[in-house]
């Protein structure tokens, strides 16, 4: 499991985007973030999106600095959007957590990953995966988070969601 030295910043330019539109430097400053936070990341996600990444990064940088750029706010929006997706993807900062549930009368412990990661219908910039109850993964939580296979396994997992919630993203992106 690899660790980012920091997480990536998940914050939108474009969601004030009226106020701010007179501060270029915050635009400039966006892709400088996302270039320089995947530029030394090579794993399989980079090799499935980085060509990707870097053409949004592009199209962002020259509709940024254009002139009638408030009719493209919804390119940008749904181009920021992708790039933070992709830029939580490229190396996840993984937390495992224990979540207790009362159903049916019976209480059970589930294990749960989550990672930094934007979506715009979030309320945290944050994405779950499920794993299991405790009493299934036949570990206590304090040993799961210890344990270098299962970490491994969380990480996969989160990478899958991420990749379907950019893909659905992506979808929408084209219609």
């Amino acid at each position: 499991m690899k660790k980012s030295a920091n997480s990536p910043n998940l914050k939108s330019v474009f969601a004030n985007v009226v106020e701010t539109r007179e501060r270029k430097a915050l635009y400039d400053t966006f892709i400088i973030d996302s270039v320089t936070s995947t530029s030394e990341v090579d794993t399989d996600v980079t090799k499935e999106f980085r060509g990707s990444f870097n053409k949004w990064i592009g199209e962002y940088d020259q509709i940024a600095h254009q002139f009638g750029f408030i009719e493209t706010l919804q390119r940008l929006r749904n181009l920021e959007i992708a790039i933070l997706m992709y830029r939580s993807m490229v190396s996840p900062t993984i937390t495992i957590g224990e979540m207790k549930l009362n159903r049916h009368g019976s209480e059970k412990s589930y294990a749960f990953v989550r990672a930094p990661f934007f979506a715009p219908d979030n309320v945290k910039n944050e994405i779950r995966v499920y794993m299991g109850t405790i009493e299934e993964l036949k570990k206590p939580i304090e040993e799961l988070r210890r344990d270098s296979k299962f970490l491994d396994e969380c990480e996969q997992l989160v990478i899958k969601a991420m990749k379907e919630r950019l893909t659905e993203h992506l979808k929408r992106m084209t219609k």
